[in-house]
């Protein structure tokens, strides 16, 4: 009875292609009235039974495949629409959160489960701080990045600046894998600058000094950020910023000094969220980053100069008091002369000098004259 049916008429490219066989199976010695084939065909079930029943078995395979075809085509037209009557219909019918209880680990609230707010980041962002203040959560520090391939990535005091959007110790170096583990994490650092009184109190993190390890670490702390503050996708803008602009190729492409650039403005934009948190001010957007480091370069114009060893030239010493090139005093073969005795000729570094020519002679291949009396002798 099927023999002559493709594979396209009878169904089988069908989902529910299994059933349609194993129905003809059944059919070759039954009647779909005795054995209600329909049940086996989902793309018929919604039909009246006594319709189904006045049908013959081909036309209901026919059937069967023409509305599931029908149903596909409907479907991938139709996603759009309902995801928009999905969003209107969960305006309508919010979904009422019942006061539970949460220990961040083995007591999970269902309330984690609903879909994800789809508001504006920013305006989520704004929201958090209306509920949680200026200071944050309590940092935890025992989040599974392990499975997310950023085991090890984060230091401890990363883990406790990034609970707290207005920390202004938020710094890239805590999440660059040198500075995991050992003593780094929990050490300071006292330094006195250079002809100042005043004394500086840091850390001893390394910092990141190559293009791979901005990458690693601005990744590990967009993870790290997931885990402590899923809502805050501020460290998301910045990275998707500089996935757009290659890391600032058209600014920085060539300086060998790209990774350190590259980090101090990510501390920069790291204080500025948090500064803006701190105000009641949205974070900054991948689109707002493009002014601001337009306005951080400009700032700054002298670490983007690129210099061309090949265009330099060699500065000539001028200065008799230099280390020269040999023993003979140059000002002693100067117009002016040299002022000292050949006894105590001596350069700073003690070096005695002779007061001899250093006329080079005519023909003598580099050859100096090299006799008591200064060059002007030589005419």
């Amino acid at each position: 009875m099927f023999a002559d049916s493709d594979n396209t008429s009878t169904g089988l490219n069908d989902p529910a292609g299994d059933q349609v066989r194993q129905a003809k199976q059944f059919s070759t010695t039954s009647c779909s009235q005795d054995l209600q084939l329909w049940k086996l065909l989902p793309a018929v079930q919604h039909l009246p039974e006594e319709l189904l029943m006045k049908i013959p078995d081909f036309a209901l395979f026919q059937l069967n495949t023409a509305l599931s075809k029908q149903s596909k085509m409907t479907g991938k037209m139709q996603i759009s629409e309902r995801l928009s009557a999905n969003a209107k219909d969960i305006q309508l019918n919010p979904v009422k959160i019942l006061p539970g209880v949460d220990d961040r680990k083995e007591i999970i609230d269902p309330c984690r489960f609903i879909g994800g707010a789809s508001c504006s980041n920013q305006a989520l962002w704004l929201k958090a701080r209306a509920v949680l203040g200026a200071k944050g959560v309590v940092a935890l520090g025992n989040y599974d990045l392990d499975s997310l391939g950023y085991g090890g990535s984060v230091t401890p005091k990363g883990w406790m600046e990034i609970h707290n959007p207005s920390s202004c110790e938020l710094k890239l170096r805590l999440f660059h894998l040198p500075n995991v583990g050992g003593h780094s994490a929990s050490t300071t650092k006292v330094s006195v600058e250079d002809g100042s009184s005043a004394i500086c109190i840091g850390d001893d993190f390394r910092e990141v000094s190559d293009l791979d390890g901005v990458r690693s670490a601005l990744n590990a702390m967009r993870e790290a950020m997931q885990s402590a503050l899923p809502w805050n996708r501020s460290i998301s803008a910045l990275c998707g910023y500089m996935q757009n602009s290659n890391y600032c190729a058209s600014d920085l492409l060539g300086n060998p000094k790209r990774a350190v650039i590259l980090a101090e403005f990510i501390d920069y934009v790291l204080g500025r969220n948090a500064l803006n948190w701190e105000n009641n001010q949205p974070f900054l957007t991948a689109d707002d980053l493009s002014h601001v480091w337009a306005t951080w370069k400009g700032k700054r114009a002298g670490s983007f100069v690129v210099k061309d060893k090949r265009s330099e030239k060699p500065h000539h010493q001028t200065n008799p008091y230099q280390r020269p090139k040999d023993d003979i005093c140059r000002r002693y073969n100067s117009p002016q002369g040299c002022s000292l005795k050949k006894e105590d000729c001596k350069t700073p570094a003690g070096t005695k000098l002779r007061h001899v020519c250093n006329y080079f002679l005519p023909g003598g291949k580099g050859k100096k004259c090299e006799k008591e009396h200064p060059r002007m002798d030589h005419k």
